[in-house]
């Protein structure tokens, strides 16, 4: 799997400083043999899709949103609680997130999920994310979904 296109797409979002590409750890991580963890259920199976087709894939817990869901550049007032964070992080102005009514669901396309809408274990409606940025990924990502089906998640 090559993921230097990814890397390169992340890189050139606006992003807090310092921020991680999360599939560059995933890679890491799993070169040096090394276990990725257990979250969930629903993250494990998406997380180890992920890894296999190459594409990242993010997901939410429907029940959570509030009003329509958009893709869109953020004005930089969408309120944020990162995962495991209790603070707020603004989207940045000019920043690719994925909304709604109430803030910013998703940051950097998928790349950081917040606390608001995360997938937990008792979800029991959830969308999920697939991204691809051309014609080999939009492969890979529609064999991603078919893995996804046959999870019945």
């Amino acid at each position: 799997m090559n993921y230097s296109n990814w890397r390169k797409i992340y890189q050139s979002f606006k992003k807090k400083k310092g921020a991680q590409f999360i599939y560059r750890s995933f890679i890491k991580r799993v070169s040096q043999r090394k276990e990725i963890g257990h979250i969930n259920p629903l993250v494990d199976v998406y997380n180890s899709i992920s890894l296999r087709y190459g594409v990242p894939i993010g997901g939410e817990d429907i029940d959570t949103i509030q009003g329509p869901l958009h893709l869109g550049i953020a004005n930089g007032n969408e309120a944020f609680f990162p995962l495991g964070d209790s603070q707020n992080e603004p989207a940045l102005n000019g920043e690719v997130i994925y909304y709604d009514d109430a803030g910013a669901v998703c940051r950097c396309l998928n790349w950081r999920d917040g606390q608001r809408t995360m997938l937990k274990n008792d979800t029991t409606n959830a969308i999920f994310f697939i991204e691809s940025i051309n014609k080999d990924q939009l492969k890979q990502s529609n064999e991603a979904i078919v893995s996804l089906r046959e999870n019945d998640i």
